[in-house]
């Protein structure tokens, strides 16, 4: 494995690790704002790509879609 490979796989790794902690603390102030922020630190030191980067900050957005609807949905039961 180049480095650059391990870069990538260090930086997956790590954003992995804070979308899980993000899903943990759904419903608190700034959940996402680890999870965001290492997405973007590892796109801007390009241990990710453009189209990585796009995909993992939709997957913050659909798990936010996802809890949201699952608020609404309880909130009208």
């Amino acid at each position: 494995m180049n480095i650059q490979q391990r870069d990538h796989q260090t930086a997956i790794t790590w954003i992995e690790g804070e979308i899980n902690n993000m899903k943990r603390d759904l419903g608190k102030p700034n959940a996402s704002a680890a999870a965001t922020s290492c997405i973007t630190l590892a796109f801007l030191l390009r241990a990710i790509d453009d189209d990585e980067h796009r995909r993992l900050r939709a997957r913050i957005d659909e798990i936010y879609d996802s809890y949201n609807a699952s608020i609404k949905q309880g909130a009208a039961a």
